[in-house]
Parts: structure tokens; C-alpha cells; sequence
């Protein structure tokens, strides 16, 4: 309670919230992701069973919680977004609070700890319906690293190292994507702390056990308690190999999040500091520590999704999350780990990381607020075209007296995955219409419907394959007995 009441009357508690509001409050008003449509047109059941199916189980508790108290759609969405908010604030003040250790700049230190969570990634997790969770994964990896910290500093060891694996329990169970930020700063305070090669193998031994038992467990779990296509299903080495590869430079450029090699640029640019700084130093371990760190953040990221079977490879930002804090991490590591005592030379660095870590926020406040806009106006354009579905539903039936109770999906040539001048990538504004398991859900939740999917007719199906629409047209819908058959853009 003491350090809660401490924490409370720290002002970069507060700072750290304003950052987090000015980077990710527009999201207070609902907005959808694709699998939001999908979550709110699903039976509750069938929704946590997924989670679970995921090993996702803080994800499916917070579900099976809200929907005990009987909480409304947009208060299920206000609740993850307050979580979110919370746990992204707090993710940052922790983070700022192990760093202020060993940095005195307070200005520098609250840039950096932004730039390592809040990075170029980051604004993927804000837009799926679990966002909370997500960022709260995020915080209990800060909390690990706390406590690992600790145990390098031989600090109560057992304790620690227990507290680290519990935590990283905690965020494995929330959300996976995230979890190599633990490995990344971790590696950062082992060069730190180690000072011998001794300590240094026997520090990576207790990093690993911290991250690997959780990872075990959570992958033991859903492969016997539960079944998941994610750990069961085929591997095609080639094309795995080949979709790995794709991914990795798709990463790289940041999905282009960022303008086109702007991310990779300065990261190149801050390593060539550090490495400088640590040649003129004549400091050996930094050089080659900042080689350790860059590899294993890297390996780390990418290994999870790699291993998966070849048809779930999926490189997107939500899913490779602590890459993007590499920029963050060569700073830290520099900052950390130099040994010149020559104060001016020590401001012109800070000087220079200070400069390099604005630019990157600029533009990348910038670029998410693009997003955001467009996330926006790619919901506004969803909802006006399932209401232009619904109006052609209720003039069938008044016309008619018939009640259309099912509807049947067809695809077109070519599937339009969003509407024109909307940034997309990956999964970042995809078009309700564009996908199987939302479009139904869509439609029915913006017109108050329950229809339910049937079988196709091939004859319609045939007529709609060599169709090609760009946007919406009512040649798309044709509604016979029953049924309304649509086909999608």
C-alpha cells in the first residue's frame, strides 16, 4: 500500500498517463476490428472456448467475467480499453523506474521508456477488442523484468526468480505476441551484471527457465487440455522457410507503419553511435553485448511464429511486438553500459539518442493517428453498407410478407480487403465484408438481425464469380424466399 500511495503522488505516473491518452485516447469511442464483430455476434460460450483454445486464459476470464455481469457490448469494449489504458501507463512508469537507476536524465528517461512501449507495433494492440489483456501481458513482462533485475543484483534470488516466472505465467496466458520484450530487456541488464563469462552463461540459464517454464506450460496445456490447429497442424519446411523470410523483411519496414525505411535507418544510425562510443571507450563488452542483444531480440521475436504449423505464419505487428523496440534497446543499452566519465562528451550522446527518439515519436504519433482515422472511417463505411443491406432486407419483406431468416455468402473475382485511400496492412483496417467470420456478424449487428448462414446456390455462385466490384453495389444482393444471397467485395 505504501509503494501504491508513493506511485500516486509521483507526477510522471501521471505524465506517463497523459502519453499514453495522447497516443491512444481517440480509441475511447467503439470502434471495430473484424474479430469484434465476430466476439459480439458469437455466443459468450463459444467465444471463451476460443480463448481458451488459444491458451489464452486471462483473455477468456475477462470474458466469462464481463459477460457474467451482463455487461453491454460498448461496456465489454470500455472496460478493455480502461485496462488497456491502465496497463499501459503503468507498463511505462515501471519501466521508467528501473531505467532511472541507472540513467539521471529524467527527460531522456521517460522518452526511452516510451519509445520501448510504445513502439511503431504498439497501435495493432489497440485495435482488437482485447486490447486490455493484450497490453496488460505487456505489464506483467515489465514485472518480470523488475524482478529478474532483482536476481541479477543477488536480492532475495529465489524470491525473484519465482516472482519472474509467475508474472511471465500471468502475461503467457494473456497474450503470446508479446512476450519476447521480457528477453530483450533482460539481456540488456545480464550484460549489465555480469562480470564474468561465468555469470554470464549461468545468468542467460535463469533468463531462459524464467521465459521457456511458462511457455511450456502454456503450450502443454492447450496441446493436451485443450486441441489447437496452431500446435497440431501440418509443417511444409519450404514454404514455411519461404513465409518466414517474407515476413522478416515485411517487419523490417515496419508493415510500413513508418515511412519506408525510416525505422530501419535510425536504428542503423544508433547502433553506429554505440558501437563508436563503445570503440572509443575501448569497451569490448558493450560491442559485443549490443550484438548479443540485437540477435537474440530478433531470434526471439521471430521464433514463436516460425514454429508454428505453416498455414498460422503470419508476420503482423501485434504478433512481433518487441522487434519494434530495438531502436529503444541499442539507446538503453549504450546509455547503461558506457564507461567514459568525460560529462561532455556523455551529453553530446544523450543529445543525439534525445534527437533520434523524438524523430521516431514524431512521425510515429503521426502515422497512428493516420491509422486511427482511417480505422474509423472504414467502420462508418462498414456500418453504412450493412444498413443499405438491412433497408434492401426490410423492403423485400414489406413487400412481400416474407422473413428473411438466412443468408448465404459468395466471393467475387477478385476480394477487396478495404476501402479506397484506407491504410492497411496485415490485419490493421480490414473491411468487415472482407473476411468469413465477420461479415455475417456485421451484418447482423448493425441492423439488430439474426440471420443465419446456409448452403450457397451454385447458380449464383457460377453469377457472382465472374463479377468484379470494387465497392458496394446493390447487384451484389439478390434476395429469393427466405434467403438473402450476398456477395462480397
Amino acid at each position: 500500500m505504501e509503494k501504491i500511495k508513493n506511485a500516486l503522488k509521483d507526477n510522471k505516473l501521471y505524465i506517463f498517463l497523459l502519453i499514453t491518452l495522447l497516443f491512444f485516447g481517440s480509441f475511447i469511442r467503439m470502434e471495430f476490428a473484424t474479430d469484434t464483430y465476430n466476439v459480439f455476434g458469437t455466443p459468450a460460450k463459444e467465444i471463451i472456448s476460443h480463448f481458451l483454445l488459444s491458451g489464452r486464459m486471462v483473455t477468456a476470464l475477462w470474458y466469462a467475467i464481463v459477460k457474467f455481469m451482463h455487461m453491454g457490448n460498448l461496456a465489454i469494449y470500455l472496460s478493455s480499453f480502461a485496462i488497456a489504458i491502465i496497463s499501459c501507463t503503468l507498463s511505462l512508469y515501471k519501466l521508467y523506474k528501473i531505467i532511472k537507476l541507472d540513467i539521471k536524465s529524467d527527460i531522456i528517461s521517460i522518452i526511452l521508456s516510451t519509445a520501448i512501449i510504445i513502439n511503431p507495433f504498439s497501435i495493432e494492440l489497440f485495435l482488437f477488442l482485447e486490447k486490455g489483456i493484450m497490453f496488460f501481458a505487456i505489464l506483467m513482462c515489465i514485472c518480470a523484468v523488475e524482478q529478474f533485475i532483482k536476481f541479477l543484483q543477488r536480492k532475495d534470488t529465489k524470491k525473484s526468480i519465482i516472482l519472474s516466472i509467475l508474472f511471465m505465467l500471468i502475461a503467457v496466458f494473456s497474450y503470446q505476441g508479446v512476450l519476447a520484450i521480457f528477453i530483450a530487456l533482460s539481456c540488456i541488464y545480464i550484460i549489465k551484471h555480469s562480470k564474468k563469462i561465468k555469470d554470464f552463461i549461468i545468468n542467460n540459464v535463469f533468463m531462459f527457465l524464467c521465459y521457456g517454464i511458462p511457455a511450456v506450460i502454456n503450450f502443454v496445456t492447450v496441446r493436451f487440455l485443450f486441441t489447437n490447429e496452431r500446435v497440431s497442424g501440418s509443417i511444409y519446411l519450404s514454404e514455411s522457410i519461404s513465409k518466414v523470410f517474407d515476413g522478416i523483411k515485411d517487419m523490417l519496414d515496419t508493415y510500413t507503419i513508418l515511412p519506408k525505411n525510416l525505422f530501419l535507418i535510425l536504428s542503423v544510425v544508433t547502433l553506429l553511435i554505440v558501437i563508436t562510443t563503445a570503440i572509443k571507450q575501448k569497451n569490448y563488452k558493450l560491442i559485443l553485448g549490443t550484438i548479443y542483444i540485437t540477435i537474440l531480440t530478433t531470434i526471439m521475436t521471430i521464433l514463436p511464429i516460425a514454429m508454428q504449423d505453416t498455414a498460422s505464419i503470419w508476420f503482423v505487428p501485434r504478433s512481433s511486438y518487441p522487434f519494434a523496440s530495438i531502436l529503444g534497446l541499442f539507446i538503453l543499452t549504450g546509455l547503461i553500459n558506457e564507461k567514459d566519465n568525460n560529462t561532455k562528451f556523455k551529453n553530446i550522446i544523450e543529445i543525439l539518442f534525445t534527437i533520434i527518439l523524438i524523430v521516431l515519436l514524431s512521425v510515429q504519433f503521426v502515422r497512428f493517428n493516420k491509422i486511427t482515422i482511417d480505422h474509423y472511417n472504414l467502420n462508418y463505411m462498414d456500418k453504412v453498407n450493412a444498413l443499405k443491406i438491412g433497408e434492401k432486407i426490410r423492403e423485400y419483406e414489406e413487400k412481400t410478407g416474407t422473413k428473411v431468416r438466412k443468408i448465404c455468402i459468395y466471393q467475387d473475382k477478385e476480394i477487396t480487403y478495404t476501402y479506397q485511400d484506407i491504410f492497411s496492412v496485415g490485419d490493421i483496417n480490414i473491411s468487415g465484408f472482407a473476411t468469413d467470420w465477420s461479415i455475417v456478424p456485421l451484418i447482423n449487428y448493425f441492423n439488430n438481425i439474426n440471420l443465419e448462414t446456409t448452403e450457397v446456390n451454385e447458380e449464383l455462385k457460377k453469377y457472382f464469380s465472374n463479377k468484379n466490384w470494387n465497392s458496394f453495389s446493390e447487384e451484389q444482393i439478390k434476395i429469393e424466399g427466405d434467403t438473402i444471397h450476398f456477395c462480397k467485395f
